[in-house]
């Protein structure tokens, strides 16, 4: 079986840690940008809910703490304790 090291980039939550989205994924690519780009659904799958805050760092899409929620308000989304449910004001 042939085998080869892979290199890529994954998405962290620059509040809490955390490396995986709401299915339990942890959202990965090439680059540095196209992992945001995925997180932060430019492109890739919506319901991940992640936001980059003005000043670039990564929130996950984390509901329980005022942080996040911060986070996520700023940047102009609401996001309910399903995360399947992101609003953009």
């Amino acid at each position: 079986m042939a085998t080869r090291q892979v290199i890529c980039f994954i998405a962290v939550c620059d509040l809490c840690g955390n490396t995986e989205n709401s299915q339990d994924y942890t959202p990965h690519g090439p680059t540095e940008q196209a992992v945001i780009d995925i997180v932060t659904e430019k492109w890739g799958d919506p319901t991940c809910g992640w936001t980059q805050t003005p000043d670039g760092r990564l929130a996950c899409n984390v509901t329980e703490d005022a942080a996040h929620q911060t986070a996520h308000e700023e940047a102009g989304k609401t996001i309910s304790a399903c995360a399947m449910t992101v609003t953009f004001s």
